[in-house]
């Protein structure tokens, strides 16, 4: 790793560019080794679905400078099934059980198969009640546990990382997302010299002989399997409060490296927190949490995990820490009933980011991310939203992030464009989330809710956009006759399985002073629309504020002789020079090269009647622009991100 002088220099040197930058949150999420892949393809055992867990007391021993961990865990459940002779946990192999303790008697089990399995004789039925305490201990392997060295803070950080299917690498479980438990205690006990952060409240910090000390936690709301969590480090505890409208001040509580130098660097990024906290209480309901706390555990993970009330992150950026936060209600209140509707929780997170830059950052810094997103987006032509049932298992395609995360995000955009109303919109979130709060939902069950709040149909917009393929793009070919503007717009789509996209677009209609902008709806894969517009059209815009996900798509004049403009860009992402290579070509035909920022400044404006047109962009910030080509009626426009 570079030195911290280095790194603190490259940053401040591109923070410009890079406050608000993409780059994936959970990017650790996709694990791709042979071993960690044949861990996810375990066999599910349905008799785990024959008791409820109510509680869980995990007492355990941790330390900053291994994964090695030993204590036991206690797990109150009850019997759901009418009969039940087998108690199943779900618990790695290579950790090593000392002894099991059922309803308060030594028992003997057998652990095989990545389970512990004990045989009740004579069998127990439904409402009865079992008390399971295992201890254990081991070396955890798979990527449940991991410790590394920061070389930039000098310091050590053990933490879990349970989400999809890694709880059972460190604790004896049930990996079962409709499972919620009810309550947990957590206790870890350390040397003195570190803390250990957890879900829920710090009750208390006990002394423990041989200068360690045992920090307890308790977590009174329904948790997730994957969200129990911790991390042990040198820490110091930074804490701040956010003061939701008309609600309690809101614990933010922070352990970070025990730096001055560390909390002198994150500090301001941290403090952000409150105000995103604020935010969300005000659109979405309030922090789900708010009687704990929320908060963040800062170590050496690629990205972040959104561990219930207390977050495990490698850094403070923007859109990072907004997106985990905004998990505390989508994935955490609400949790996604399967893997295959990830959906609900990583397509919410991620729009959440988009929320949190419109409404705290800019108009602007929101249109550069739907932008990002989209580009992203483009990259998976043939994906799905809904993860296809023989992929449920696997973790690179769960965490897609160009179809979980972006290709999610994007369409809840498109979902508030057909809403046409932010009222709606955001009621729509809160009653979702009130309906399904401490428990689990699908995308149906959103639909379900979104069409009772808004009174509209959106069968086929999830057919199309969630379960289906890819995206479309549009060609439009206008003409205007006296004071009628007719416009032929012909869909097509990146995948052959999803044909059509039924949906509202908008159109910039341009004049030579002024536009206005028209919102035509399209059923028909061809549709013509005549409009009644007495000023003279000199152009169209196709979905100018990034509503949809739409690809390469033009408006050209009717009767202009030329064909459909086409050219490449390169190199992309740009340096100082760009370079156009025109791909179909009229003679000698003079054409209109402009480069416009985000804002919609024309930045750079040139007339040539060449092919290949190299440009010098020197003068041009870092940042996304957008190059326009036209000759005569006949244009086209294409975005690239200037490094």
């Amino acid at each position: 790793m570079k030195s911290l002088s280095f790194f603190i220099l490259l940053l401040t040197t591109n923070f410009v560019f890079a406050q608000y930058s993409d780059i994936n949150p959970d990017s650790y999420k996709s694990r791709s080794s042979a071993s960690n892949k044949s861990t996810v393809l375990k066999y599910y055992n349905p008799l785990l679905d024959n008791y409820d867990i109510s509680f869980v007391a995990l007492d355990l021993n941790v330390t900053d400078q291994s994964v090695n961990v030993s204590g036991n865990a206690l797990i109150n459940a009850t019997v759901v099934s009418d009969i039940m002779d087998t108690l199943i946990f779900d618990f790695k192999n290579n950790l090593i059980i000392d002894s099991v303790m059922i309803n308060g008697i030594k028992k003997s089990v057998s652990h095989s198969n990545n389970e512990i399995l004990y045989i009740f004789n004579p069998s127990i039925t439904k409402g009865d009640e079992i008390t399971a305490q295992i201890f254990y201990k081991g070396t955890p392997s798979g990527g449940g546990v991991t410790t590394e060295y920061s070389s930039s803070w000098g310091k050590n950080a053990t933490w879990t990382l349970s989400e999809s299917f890694h709880a059972y690498e460190w604790w004896p479980c049930k990996q079962v997302l409709s499972d919620k438990i009810d309550s947990v205690y957590l206790n870890f006990t350390c040397h003195n010299n570190c803390k250990v952060g957890s879900n829920g409240l710090l009750t208390n910090v006990t002394s423990i002989a041989g200068d360690k000390s045992r920090y307890e936690w308790k977590c009174y709301y329904p948790i997730n399997y994957y969200l129990i969590s911790y991390a042990v480090s040198e820490y110091q505890d930074y804490s701040l409060y956010a003061y939701p409208e008309n609600n309690n001040p809101i614990l933010v509580q922070n352990f970070i490296y025990n730096t001055t130098e560390c909390l002198e660097y994150y500090k301001s990024q941290i403090d952000e927190t409150a105000n995103f906290i604020e935010l969300f209480s005000n659109k979405f309901c309030l922090y789900p949490f708010a009687n704990e706390k929320y908060g963040h555990c800062l170590t050496e993970l690629g990205g972040g995990m959104e561990h219930q009330t207390m977050t495990t992150l490698g850094g403070f950026g923007y859109n990072l820490v907004s997106h985990e936060l905004a998990h505390q209600w989508f994935g955490d209140y609400v949790t996604c009933a399967s893997w295959q509707d990830i959906w609900i929780n990583e397509g919410f997170a991620s729009y959440s980011e988009y929320i949190a830059l419109e409404n705290l950052a800019s108009y602007n810094d929101a249109q550069n991310w739907m932008v990002t997103a989209h580009d992203y987006a483009f990259n998976e032509p043939n994906g799905s939203v809904y993860i296809p049932f023989e992929d449920a298992s696997d973790e690179n395609r769960i965490f897609n992030y160009g179809l979980s995360y972006k290709k999610g995000a994007s369409i809840i955009h498109t979902i508030r464009h057909e809403i046409n109303n932010d009222e709606l919109f955001y009621a729509t979130l809160n009653n979702f989330l009130t309906h399904y709060k401490n428990s689990v939902a699908t995308g149906d069950d959103f639909k379900n809710v979104l069409e009772n709040i808004t009174s509209i149909d959106f069968d086929l917009f999830f057919e199309q956009w969630y379960y289906g393929k890819g995206f479309p793009s549009f060609y439009v070919r206008y003409s205007q006759e006296n004071d009628t503007l007719q416009m032929n717009v012909t869909q097509n789509t990146s995948s052959t399985s999803t044909p059509l996209f039924n949906m509202f677009v908008d159109y910039k209609i341009k004049y030579s002073s002024g536009d206005t902008l028209i919102r035509l709806f399209q059923e028909e894969k061809t549709q013509i629309y005549k409009i009644p517009i007495k000023k003279t059209v000199t152009g169209i815009v196709i979905d100018p504020d990034n509503w949809i996900l739409n690809g390469a798509s033009t408006a050209v004049s009717i009767d202009t002789v030329e064909p459909q403009l086409s050219f490449e860009l390169f190199p992309i992402p740009a340096d100082d020079n760009l370079n156009i290579k025109l791909n179909n070509t009229f003679g000698q035909v003079t054409r209109s090269v402009q480069i416009y920022d985000i804002k919609g400044s024309l930045l750079i404006h040139l007339q040539t009647n060449k092919t290949f047109i190299p440009v010098d962009i020197s003068n041009l910030n870092t940042g996304i622009y957008f190059l326009k080509i036209s000759s005569n009626k006949n244009s086209k426009s294409q975005r690239f991100i200037k490094l």
